[in-house]
């Protein structure tokens, strides 16, 4: 990547505490529901659990999770997953980066109704793409979300990859209280809607503090990064070792790219790496954050024993993955949308609902960010398009603030510098007073959120969304 670190450390939110617990494995099996011959199906449960999710602080913490630590799926095969809503509050389940029907893209109020607690619903869909996602609510989400709510979720090729091991680093960030519990009382703060979201003060990966990863002295190891906190920005500095860049949002590049330095993850951001390791028997390889001080350890990679290994050639690209190649046409569909608003910006006022407010009206209410002008969703949408369109978004960041902007149902390809050419994203981190363009052509029919994955931006105002048309 092109940015210095000082520019990383600028993006980046600053660094925690850190210390050492177990997660048990959940065993994935398949369920007794009734639908179509060659489904799999499964059953997902949300629900509330209070246990040591971060030993050795002490008391139990209470936080949402599903019932799984992870879930993996097989690319191209049909799944019905049945969830159940175990919560005191209606949810729904968000397949983040699945290009996916419409009517499954779990965004309540706008594809589905929410899920009653107690109730169920079922989401059928056919995972087309390979790689690296993960599922979360997407009701109330500044809330759900930093209760724990979310799944990594693993989608995998029909053939197994040129890999001796297959790790899952889902990093994160927790504000808890004076008590060492979840702090409730802090969800919501207008402070933290208004400013760079909210940040917890304990970092975790896997909702483990400083986890060891059993790997062997010789191994080539897929590396599987997902942030999935609220709003940090992180930095992250791998072992100093060959390391390449396999794929991006799920979505493989045609040539991997040889990394070094740090690696920039805004929320909801995914990496694919390959890392081949030394062929010492014995150590540990820190994963760290990068921080305006010395960087704070994350996780380990403990080498226990090594295998036998002759020089290796580059790894291969993965499979690329269906999508439609967008051409150097121009575009179909072209639109800006202009980013405003937030602490110390020029937002004086803006459209909500059916009224134009004053910035201290707007507050009022909770808002504070607008796309175009027009805060929280709009009754129109962003664009009109049809499947297959070749669309084109300029988006300007006319804020203090970095917003991590996801677009749903689609990928997109952006001209940001600070990645490789080429790349694929559903999610791009955009520094103050950026601007970039992002390409991509019309998925499935249905109506498909746009909107800063730094989770109280979006409770704040910024989402909008597009049509497509059959």
């Amino acid at each position: 990547m092109s940015l210095s670190r000082r520019h990383f450390i600028q993006l980046s939110a600053l660094g925690l505490v850190a210390g050492p617990t177990l997660v048990s494995a959940s065993q994935q099996s398949e369920t007794g529901l009734k639908g179509e011959p060659g489904v799999r199906r499964l059953k997902l449960a949300l629900k509330p659990e209070k246990r040591h999710w971060f030993a050795p602080l002490g008391e139990p913490v209470g936080l949402w999770a599903f019932d799984r630590d992870q879930l993996r799926l097989r690319q191209g095969e049909p799944v019905e997953i049945e969830v159940e809503n175990q919560l005191p509050e209606p949810s729904s389940v968000h397949w983040h980066g699945l290009r996916i029907d419409n009517a499954m893209d779990g965004v309540s109020g706008l594809t589905q109704a929410p899920i009653a607690p107690g109730g169920r619903f079922v989401y059928r869909f056919t995972p087309r793409d390979a790689g690296t996602y993960w599922a979360h609510s997407h009701h109330k989400t500044y809330e759900q979300l930093a209760r724990g709510l979310y799944l990594p979720l693993i989608v995998e090729e029909p053939e197994p990859v040129a890999v001796n091991r297959d790790l899952v680093l889902t990093l994160d960030d927790w504000r808890l209280n004076d008590a060492r519990q979840f702090d409730a009382a802090s969800l919501g703060a207008m402070h933290d809607w208004a400013h760079g979201g909210r940040t917890g003060n304990l970092l975790t990966v896997n909702r483990q503090l400083k986890p060891r990863f059993n790997v062997k002295g010789g191994e080539r190891v897929r590396l599987r990064l997902l942030n999935t906190a609220n709003a940090r920005i992180m930095a992250l500095r791998l072992p100093d070792l060959p390391s390449w860049i396999w794929a991006k949002d799920g979505q493989p590049l045609a040539t991997p790219k040889a990394h070094s330095g740090p690696l920039l993850l805004a929320p909801a951001e995914r990496y694919d790496l390959v890392i081949d390791l030394p062929a010492q028997e014995q150590g540990s390889l820190a994963v760290q954050l990068e921080t305006d001080g010395a960087p704070i350890d994350l996780a380990y990679l403990q080498l226990d024993g090594h295998i036998e290994q002759g020089p290796r050639d580059d790894p291969r690209p993965l499979p690329a993955n269906p999508l439609a190649q967008l051409g150097d046409g121009p575009a179909d569909h072209s639109v800006q949308l202009d980013m405003t608003g937030g602490a110390m910006g020029r937002l004086r006022q803006a459209v909500y609902g059916d009224q134009t407010l004053s910035v201290r009206e707007l507050v009022q209410q909770k808002q504070i960010w607008a796309f175009n002008g027009v805060v929280n969703m709009p009754e129109m949408p962003l664009l009109e398009v049809r499947s297959g369109d070749l669309v084109e978004v300029e988006m300007l960041n006319n804020t203090r603030w970095p917003h991590s902007m996801h677009l749903h149902g689609q990928h997109f390809q952006s001209d940001l510098t600070r990645y490789h050419p080429g790349l694929w994203h559903d999610t791009v981190v955009m520094a103050p007073g950026e601007q970039t363009r992002i390409r991509f052509r019309a998925g499935n029919p249905g109506s498909w959120l746009l909107h800063c994955h730094m989770i109280e931006h979006q409770a704040a105002g910024m989402v909008s969304w597009i049509r497509v048309l059959a």
